[in-house]
């Protein structure tokens, strides 16, 4: 958060003091700053406001939603779930709290309670919202080992939602760089049977075909990434070997 952002929501508090800011007003208000904090890292602030934003506003999922992450930040499972089940009670077919309860099940281990929470998600959910359900399915797919079913969902939002593949590229990256080989392999794999081929997934297989020592992988997607990406910083890393 800006630091003008920061004063500016003080003033704010300190102005909901007046009756004459409305409850719901002073209840968001404190909700947004309590995210913030929580986006931040400062865990003391968030409580404090989001506790401030469910008494002004107990019946707002919102503030339960918000207060299940603030616990899942704290380490306390067991209050996020009490918390994830009230969001859920008052709004049980709204796909953004079932879906983060889904992946709150996941991260838990809980993979078949999970996958229930992404189905009931999808079914609840325009193109778009499907996708997320679906991407977030094949992401807790993968968490638990079930690569087949990983690839299918994964393969299915994207084509829902063609925008997600710059995530799923990006989301290879960052686990080829933490050497999560096998899953990078998939989300890889995912991309090129359904996009073009671009200098980052062209970048990431030469790396792959490196690891692999397979100099006649790094030379196809070699010359692929010097005829359509010439300028790009990728066939530069190629040039000088960098891979």
């Amino acid at each position: 958060m800006s630091k003008g952002l920061l004063v500016w929501l003080i003033a704010i508090l300190l102005a909901g003091c007046s009756p004459a800011m409305p409850r719901s007003e002073r209840a968001q208000t404190r909700l947004q700053l309590g995210l913030e904090y929580l986006a931040q890292g400062d865990l003391n602030a968030a409580q404090r406001n989001l506790r401030l934003a469910e008494a002004l506003a107990p019946g707002d999922y919102r503030t339960q939603l918000a207060l299940a992450r603030y616990q899942q930040r704290e380490g306390d499972d067991e209050a996020a779930t009490n918390f994830y089940r009230s969001a859920i009670a008052l709004a049980p077919e709204n796909r953004d709290v079932i879906n983060n309860y889904g992946a709150f099940l996941c991260r838990l281990g809980q993979y078949d309670a999970a996958q229930r929470q992404f189905s009931r998600a999808a079914e609840l959910a325009t193109n778009g919202g499907r996708a997320d359900a679906l991407e977030n399915a094949g992401y807790c797919y993968l968490l638990a080992g079930e690569q087949n079913k990983a690839d299918a969902a994964l393969t299915h939002a994207t084509k829902h939602r063609p925008d997600k593949g710059l995530a799923l590229l990006a989301e290879a990256e960052r686990r080829f760089g933490k050497r999560e080989l096998a899953s990078s392999r998939l989300l890889l794999d995912v991309y090129q049977r359904n996009f073009t081929a671009s200098a980052e997934s062209l970048w990431l297989e030469i790396r792959f075909a490196a690891l692999a020592q397979h100099p006649e992988g790094v030379r196809l997607a070699g010359e692929q990434l010097a005829r359509n990406f010439p300028q790009s910083i990728q066939h530069l890393h190629f040039l000088a070997n960098e891979y």
